[in-house]
């Protein structure tokens, strides 16, 4: 197996991994993000006027996350990396925790902003920044980053989520593969501090022979199922 082709088997291992984890217990995940609504009273008042309140949604979010992936490897404490990562036998795991409005498709809708400290993925002749390595000098290990994407509705007196997707973001190694295929401006333009992953374009690990999805839906409310393509911009076959 040639090197690029190694990488994406890795890659979709531990997106198969990650997405076993989300979904064998499903409802544990859901009841533990509606956690919130117990203390709705408490909160949401202050959450309504925030000003920040996709980090606050997500920040809480990360907690529910955390207890979910308490077994999948060693936490790293790298100061440069994603929400949560982790070592394995074989790898080093970034899966970070994006939430989007629903009615702020650019956030969910085909793409995915990610930063400079969440991917090793540089487009070809780009300025934006990947300060991930593909690979850690620590044995040689693969650097693997993941994405978990809520969509949310804020509602008049709720937060209410509409869609889990889980995503995987091609390594740097993979850029003569992909290219500037899968990137697009980022959501403070074009100063290099990241850019938004266009996996609608190209969804799909392309060098493995029976071509799996790079992102897998982990949960959907019923009345988008019918119309999933158009929601989230990828028509899974």
């Amino acid at each position: 197996m040639d090197d690029k082709k190694n990488i994406e088997f890795w890659e979709n291992h531990y997106l198969n991994q990650i997405e076993f984890s989300l979904t064998q217990d499903l409802e544990k995940m859901i009841d533990g993000l509606k956690s919130k609504d117990k203390i709705k009273d408490d909160w949401f008042g202050v959450f309504k006027q925030s000003a920040s309140q996709n980090s606050d949604f997500s920040r809480g979010a990360e907690r529910i996350y955390y207890w979910l992936f308490n077994q999948f490897g060693i936490p790293n404490s790298s100061p440069i990396g994603a929400d949560m990562f982790f070592e394995t036998y074989n790898a080093f795991v970034h899966i970070d925790i994006k939430t989007a409005k629903i009615d702020n498709k650019s956030d969910y809708k085909g793409k995915i902003p990610i930063g400079g400290n969440q991917t090793s993925y540089k487009g070809v002749d780009t300025q934006y920044k990947a300060n991930l390595p593909s690979i850690y000098s620590y044995k040689n290990k693969i650097c693997l980053t993941y994405f978990i994407n809520i969509i949310y509705e804020l509602d008049v007196d709720n937060v209410e989520i509409k869609a889990i997707y889980l995503i995987c973001v091609p390594n740097g190694n993979l850029q003569s593969t992909y290219e500037n295929d899968i990137i697009s401006i980022g959501k403070s333009g074009f100063d290099g501090k990241g850019f938004r992953y266009k996996f609608a374009d190209r969804p799909k690990f392309e060098l493995l022979e029976d071509t799996p999805y790079r992102i897998r839906r982990i949960y959907l409310a019923d009345e988008l199922v019918e119309n999933e393509e158009e929601f989230i911009g990828v028509r899974f076959e």
